[in-house]
């Protein structure tokens, strides 16, 4: 799976705009490829020099096993550690995804941004299993790494995931999950009026994934 990332990675825009495409399809194999090259203009010019590298391939292989947002997720963490946030903002902006999506990576690009050192380089199933759990969580929000160290652990996941919350001042609950170093990996927070279906989630992840 790195493989596929470090190639869409390397290519930028036309590689995301390819796996988008074939994600969108709901296809796998040689007719996501199809199907995928089709929807950006047929196998010319940059797109020909996809097919011959094989990255159409290694998407296809890819979203048979797992989801493009995961991909484009994996994706937009590695180019951030190399190219500039404003510039990946700006492209983010123009991409055919969802607000809930375009936010999500908004927020990674930023974080990593700011703050190279503190954000996690991988993610396992099993955390971005818990990461999905909370995106659904009413009223969530991204919340800023700086805070992350103001929360404290209440439990461990499985694959060695720090849970982390935190109540500002305001009263405002945040959730956080960090590596096993300190690394940020996803934070959180929701109003007064959310904060029972914030709960809900925690205790959750306690029960499905510790």
């Amino acid at each position: 799976m790195d493989e596929v990332v470090r190639k869409v990675a390397a290519l930028g825009l036309p590689g995301v705009l390819l796996a988008i495409a074939m994600g969108a399809t709901g296809l796998t194999g040689g007719a996501a490829i199809a199907a995928g090259l089709a929807l950006l203009g047929g196998p010319s010019g940059i797109l020909g020099g996809i097919g011959v590298l094989g990255i159409t391939g290694l998407i296809a292989d890819y979203l048979a096993n797992d989801s493009i947002d995961r991909l484009l997720s994996e994706v937009y963490q590695l180019r951030a550690r190399t190219e500039r946030t404003g510039e990946l903002l700006r492209e983010l902006d123009n991409l055919p995804l969802s607000d809930e999506l375009k936010s999500r990576l908004k927020w990674e690009v930023t974080q990593i941004g700011n703050n190279l050192a503190n954000f996690a380089t991988t993610i396992s199933p099993l955390t971005q299993e818990a990461i999905e759990i909370l995106n659904n969580v009413r009223g969530i929000n991204y919340a800023s790494e700086k805070d992350l160290k103001s929360s404290r652990p209440i439990f461990t996941l499985r694959d060695g995931t720090v849970v982390r919350t935190w109540k500002n001042p305001f009263g405002i609950d945040h959730i956080f999950l960090a590596d096993s170093n300190g690394n940020i990996i996803y934070g959180g927070f929701v109003s007064w009026f959310d904060a029972d279906n914030l709960n809900e989630a925690i205790e959750l992840l306690r029960s499905q994934f510790t």
